[in-house]
């Protein structure tokens, strides 16, 4: 039987360890909030978050849970919330930077400038790291201009612009903005151009510069810039009517007033001889889903020798190398006409025709090809080795290029690599880039029959033979029929621009750790630098963009774009919604004044928000208002693509500092593929 001085001692045990008891209880709540928030339930996990600080006498946990909650209704634009919280916060950790630095830009919101500068310029002295530094000297330049001016803001941003490498584009994009206030549209346009250079992803900053050179009077250089826009976001009316408006002024041919490549004549006379394996086909012109654009007409010029057979007749004619021959559809008599270097009519149809280079792998530049109605395609020059076949389809033709995988091998080499030498990396890219060819080749990936491969990024961006370098095509030869293999199969090789330290498969570029995932811990992540060691991390870093990005985006564009399809009204916040977990978004909801949209999958969330240029769903965000609305939101994010496969300039980097061998660099982001040989 208990004694009752035993008893006593019971219970004082027992009441001594409830508090841990309910600490360990809170703590659990606060690692559900995290996984809440992660599954895409963000409003679950700022009610638990705000059970956790109301009843955690743990001040560690306490101040996690006030930083995340904080964080959470930052992104949701409750800023006054979100400011009782981090004031809960400061009072027990006064010298916190990031309270401070979150403090400004919820004051930012509400138009409490001169107390918002004071939260930035407070959290400016609690820190030595750069990036935290410059993250602040970025907000308290947005409050002085809104309290001393555009110049006392334009002093503030050219101290980021000129030491900073990581907010070059954002800081030049709001000394632009400035600069148009007080008045210097010409120094404005220069500041704009730069924004753009350094993030050529930036579409607000090609937006802005639309309006600029409008605005100033230049009205050739508006003209291709809406024209540009128009061609990125093709549904948006805006662009489209300043297109047509502002086309008065260009004088000439339009399409040479452009971005297009121009070819005067074949840079190769020589055959290409096909690859091994059997022939496929190449949808030429191809949009970003990967159907082939209307053509109304081409000119082209073989190399050697052809014959134009039609494909009910049989051979019509034949033409001799180095003459210019032209391909058009008579809307009016509703045929096919085919003219000779002469000018002369040489053939007239209503079916489908081949060009067939006497020599196997015989060069055909196909020139200035009229494409009326096609948005997002590349309407370049295209040099190409093989059969043209140029398919009867309705009012125009589709053109098909019938060549082998290895002959584009070399120039998507060259393209994905941006005219990289380093020789491991090219032969990295090559092995995996035929290994994609090659598998798409064998899969049913179009809705079309009439050809196995398209020349857009919706299988691989293929400009043609004119776009290999030296280089690549010696990387090409090298790697001759090697592919990944997957036991039997080919693997699914893809390929990212810049993974940004870690890749989807768990390849290490020299990363900095991921933190824990809460709303917080990925918040901060965004807002430092990648480390000096990163393999896609360039020496130069005025260009990594591609793997440290900022956008201010305004709400105007992406409203317009959910509007078309969801009816959200006025854009009022953007709420990421599930993430992997490496952090990248799975799904986002977009919150209006007349309702809401959830946007699921990379793709659709990249055209929401930036028609299709947003690099990766690897990004946090903040919105900025003005009175009920947001001005703008920022986007902070890491890498390109959707992290899967190789790492292109991961590869440059291994290739570089590590001088490894390409084979090991396949190793490393391909873990479980072998490289095979005549597959």
């Amino acid at each position: 039987m208990m004694t009752s001085k035993t008893a006593l001692l019971c219970l004082a045990a027992f009441l001594s360890a409830a508090p841990l008891r309910a600490q360990e209880d809170l703590r659990k709540l606060y690692y559900d909030a995290a996984a809440q928030w992660m599954d895409g339930r963000p409003e679950d996990a700022a009610g638990a978050l705000k059970y956790v600080v109301y009843r955690s006498s743990d001040q560690a946990l306490t101040g996690a849970a006030l930083r995340d909650l904080a964080a959470l209704l930052a992104e949701g634009g409750k800023n006054a919330e979100a400011l009782a919280y981090l004031a809960k916060g400061e009072l027990a950790e006064p010298e916190d930077f990031y309270l401070h630095l979150e403090k400004g830009w919820n004051l930012l919101s509400l138009e409490k400038f001169q107390d918002a500068r004071a939260a930035f310029e407070k959290a400016g002295t609690l820190t030595a790291d750069q990036d935290l530094a410059n993250q602040a000297r970025l907000g308290q330049a947005m409050a002085e201009a809104e309290l001393a001016g555009p110049g006392a803001a334009i002093d503030g941003l050219r101290g980021i612009y000129t030491r900073y490498p990581y907010l070059l584009s954002p800081a030049a994009q709001l000394i632009s903005e400035n600069l148009v206030k007080i008045k210097k549209r010409p120094h404005a346009v220069n500041f704009i151009k730069e924004a753009l250079t350094y993030d050529p992803r930036n579409i607000q900053a090609e937006i802005d510069l639309a309006r600029l050179y409008e605005d100033s009077d230049f009205y050739v250089p508006a003209w291709q810039t809406y024209y540009t826009l128009s061609d990125i976001d093709p549904k948006e009316p805006f662009f489209a009517e300043k297109e047509k408006k502002l086309r008065k002024y260009v004088k000439g041919k339009i399409d040479n007033l452009l971005y297009w490549a121009r070819m005067a004549w074949p840079s190769r006379k020589a055959p290409v001889p096909p690859g091994p394996g059997p022939a496929v086909r190449v949808a030429l012109y191809a949009d970003k889903e990967g159907v082939p654009a209307l053509i109304k007409s081409f000119n082209f010029i073989a190399a050697s020798d052809f014959d134009l057979v039609d494909s009910r007749l049989g051979r019509v004619v034949s033409g001799k190398s180095g003459m210019q021959w032209s391909v058009a559809y008579d809307e009016m008599n509703r045929i096919y006409e085919v003219r000779d270097s002469m000018g002369a009519t040489a053939h007239t149809t209503n079916n489908s025709l081949r060009i067939v280079p006497k020599a196997a792998g015989g060069v055909i530049l196909i020139k200035n090809p009229e494409l009326p109605d096609a948005h997002g395609v590349n309407r370049g020059d295209k040099e190409l080795a093989g059969e043209i076949n140029a398919l009867a389809k309705g009012k125009g033709f589709w053109l098909v290029n019938e060549t082998s995988v290895e002959t584009m091998v070399g120039p998507v080499t060259a393209q994905v690599s941006d005219g990289s030498r380093m020789a491991e990396q090219l032969k990295a890219v090559a092995v995996t880039a035929r290994t994609r060819l090659t598998r798409l080749a064998r899969m049913t990936s179009h809705a079309s029959m009439d050809y196995h491969l398209c020349d857009s990024a919706h299988c691989l961006a293929y400009a043609g033979l004119q776009a290999e370098s030296a280089a690549a095509g010696a990387a090409a030869r090298d790697t001759r029929g090697e592919t990944l293999m997957a036991g039997d199969s080919l693997a699914p090789a893809d390929f990212h621009r810049a993974c940004g330290g870690i890749t989807a498969a768990g390849a290490d570029d020299g990363a900095r750790p991921l933190p824990r995932m809460t709303p917080f811990n990925f918040y901060a992540h965004t807002l430092k630098s990648p480390p000096d060691g990163l393999y896609c991390l360039a020496e130069d870093k005025t260009t990594a963009s591609d793997v440290y990005w900022t956008l201010m985006l305004q709400p105007r564009w992406i409203e317009s774009r959910l509007n078309r399809t969801e009816k959200i009204g006025y854009l009022r916040a953007i709420v990421p919604l599930a993430r992997e977990p490496g952090g990248r978004v799975k799904a986002v909801r977009f919150e209006g004044t007349a309702g809401s949209a959830v946007v699921r999958g990379n793709e659709a969330i990249a055209a929401a928000l930036g028609a299709g240029t947003l690099r990766s769903g690897l990004f946090s965000v903040r919105p900025v208002f003005r009175g009920k609305y947001p001005a703008f939101f920022i986007l902070r994010g890491i890498g390109t693509g959707d992290g899967s496969g190789l790492c292109v300039l991961g590869a440059r980097g291994m290739a570089k500092a590590k001088a490894a061998a390409y084979k090991d660099i396949l190793r490393h982001y391909f873990p479980l593929y072998k490289v095979s040989k005549g597959r």
